[in-house]
């Protein structure tokens, strides 16, 4: 009896949470960590790196 309420109350928490993510990428919002380098350090670390090797 716990378990199936536990399951319920979890699919609840679930649908919330992805409603959430949904509304906040609607309004333009990304979620996640930002880029360490851009474009730009990318480049410059590859051709460091050729001319070293």
């Amino acid at each position: 009896m716990f378990g199936a309420f536990d399951e319920f109350l979890r699919e609840l928490i679930v649908e919330g949470t992805l409603e959430g993510l949904a509304s906040a990428r609607a309004r333009g919002r990304v979620g996640g960590r930002p880029r360490a380098m851009d474009a730009d350090g990318i480049e410059m670390a590859r051709a460091l790196y050729e001319m070293k090797g």
